[in-house]
């Protein structure tokens, strides 16, 4: 049986094996994080925070946009539906 713990490591994982084929190599990703949050109706929802090193060029958001709809349907094979929400911060911002 899978538990949301599982699930959770599975949506990480994903983002941090196919994330690195749609950035740059000056992009270096320090960690990725999934959590399972509440919505504003209260259901539940998958938020994957992607960590990248500090001092790296800006994001591109049509890669960004294309990495997203590459990552549903791998989302779907793995079972985690709806897809999880990505999102972007620096580590140094994580550190104030």
């Amino acid at each position: 049986m899978t538990t949301a713990k599982d699930i959770l490591k599975e949506a990480a994982r994903i983002v941090r094996a196919e994330l690195p084929k749609h950035l740059p190599d000056d992009f270096v990703i320090s960690n990725v994080e999934a959590e399972s949050l509440s919505g504003p109706d209260r259901e539940d929802y998958i938020h994957v925070n992607v960590i990248l090193e500090d001092d790296h060029p800006e994001l591109d958001a049509r890669k960004l946009l294309t990495f997203k709809q590459t990552m549903h349907p791998m989302f779907e094979r793995a079972g985690i539906t709806p897809s999880p929400t990505i999102s972007y911060s620096n580590r140094g911002e994580l550190a104030k």
